[in-house]
């Protein structure tokens, strides 16, 4: 029931936004958080699927200064 469960995959995609970003998510991510999810869903559970739109969404490619700083020291 657990690896059928959308809310577990959401959860997975948000741990994954925390690791990948070095951040936790605020409100102006969701869009990247959906976007996320939805290329993971849209492509049968695929990790690559979801790299690929984290690390390519402007949450991402436009981090500033301070927050690589704050993902270093966490």
């Amino acid at each position: 029931r657990l690896a059928e469960s959308e809310r577990a995959e959401q959860v997975f995609v948000r741990h994954a936004f925390r690791f990948w970003m070095g951040r936790n998510e605020t409100l102006n991510d969701a869009p990247v958080l959906q976007a996320a999810h939805q290329a993971y869903r849209d492509n049968n559970g695929s990790m690559k699927a979801l790299l690929v739109s984290l690390l390519t969404s402007d949450a991402f490619l436009y981090r500033t200064r301070s927050e690589a700083k704050l993902a270093a020291l966490n």
